[in-house]
């Protein structure tokens, strides 16, 4: 085993331990390159999948690097305690969870963690903007540092199988980022070493096992980028639980009906300065124009991708719908709301589309506890 760079920046013949929760599509996917570094080894916590990861694994079926059959982390545990167990630490707890505010907070998540002690950094691959804030809350005490990880990677699990198609982009920041543009408070905040050594040490182990990785100082620009497709094209598609591909057969006038509504998103990145001409957009890389010029690309990308398939793709949101699971509207719809009220942003679409998944979240809330009820 070649040497290691632990948490605290001590070098070790050793791999660092991770801590990893949601051992979902995402969460396989990134456990594994973790593990193809061979300077890592993942412990991670399952529920409703423990059986199959500590029995006969899955089969990873990549573009990448193939087909790899009966694959599981190094270890698989049932709760964060028994992780734990022995005083057990970890220099990165990888939390790739759905994030869900209003049913389950990543702090009630979580809390075991961070009430331990045992866990020298943490890192959310999480969908959704302001994700980071609670945890943020929870650990600044104690210094613990937080990164921030939006992937953008086409990845789906069924039965035994996670499918992994096409290339990966992970982009990651430390949180609090450094001020955006236009903010008026003084730039008094600066990274400190042990954030730094966080975020060098998630870089190399990535590298090390060949995911496509980007750092960043304004981790808060780049998620509300990928945010502005979530809460344009997930929310749309959700509410008629289908597809780009049957929006592109709207009229003129129809289209831009559906387009101002995506104007109101872009417009509140801008006017927040969250989002700016000229900055990087991932994960092609290209670069952004002004407000218009997102919005008529958010447009017409999946429109005419759509139309040229045949067939259009479906948003995690539709499919939470679809199966009668909570879906994120606070991360991506109340969020962007809360940062058009903080700058004065006139959104009556979006506080429409909010209030109308809001609805929709009750709804299969009740439905939930009705089930659990049920079956207890």
């Amino acid at each position: 085993m070649t040497n290691n760079i632990a948490a605290n920046g001590t070098t070790t013949n050793e791999p660092v331990d991770i801590l990893l929760i949601g051992l979902g599509s995402i969460g396989s996917i990134y456990a594994y390159l973790l593990e193809r570094s061979s300077k890592a080894r993942v412990t991670a916590v399952a529920r409703s999948n423990y059986n199959l990861y500590t029995t006969t694994g899955v089969t990873l079926q990549t573009t990448r690097f193939g087909t790899i059959e009966n694959w599981k982390p190094y270890r698989v545990v049932k709760s964060q305690q028994e992780a734990l167990a022995g005083g057990k630490r970890y220099s990165i707890c990888v939390v790739c969870t759905k994030c869900l505010p209003d049913i389950l907070p990543n702090t009630v998540l979580l809390k075991e963690l961070i009430e331990s002690g045992q866990i020298g950094s943490w890192n959310l691959l999480q969908n959704g903007l302001g994700i980071e804030e609670d945890l943020h809350q929870s650990v600044k005490q104690s210094g613990t540092p937080v990164m921030s990880s939006p992937a953008w990677i086409a990845v789906v699990s069924s039965k035994d199988t996670v499918t992994w198609t096409g290339q990966d982009t992970l982009v990651t920041g430390i949180y609090p980022p450094l001020p955006v543009k236009n903010d008026d408070k003084t730039n008094s905040r600066v990274f400190n070493d042990r954030e730094k050594e966080a975020l060098t040490l998630w870089t190399n182990l990535m590298t090390a096992g060949e995911a496509r990785i980007f750092n960043t100082d304004h981790i808060d620009c780049v998620r509300y980028c990928k945010n502005v497709w979530n809460c344009a094209w997930a929310v749309v598609t959700g509410l008629i639980r289908h597809t780009p591909l049957e929006f592109s057969y709207l009229e003129e006038t129809e289209m831009n009906f559906i387009k101002d509504y995506f104007k109101e998103i872009a417009d509140v990145g801008f006017k927040s300065g969250l989002l700016y001409e000229g900055m990087v957009q991932y994960p092609a890389g290209d670069v952004m124009g002004n407000a218009q010029d997102v919005t008529d690309f958010a447009w017409t990308s999946l429109t005419s991708r759509s139309r040229a398939a045949g067939k259009g793709h479906k948003y995690s949101l539709t499919i939470d719908i679809e199966q009668n699971r909570p879906i994120e509207i606070e991360v991506i719809v109340g969020s962007v709301l809360r940062i058009a009220k903080e700058h004065n942003v006139s959104t009556p679409r979006l506080e429409f589309a909010y209030a109308m998944l809001k609805a929709l979240q009750i709804k299969i809330i009740k439905d939930n506890e009705e089930k659990n009820r049920s079956q207890a």
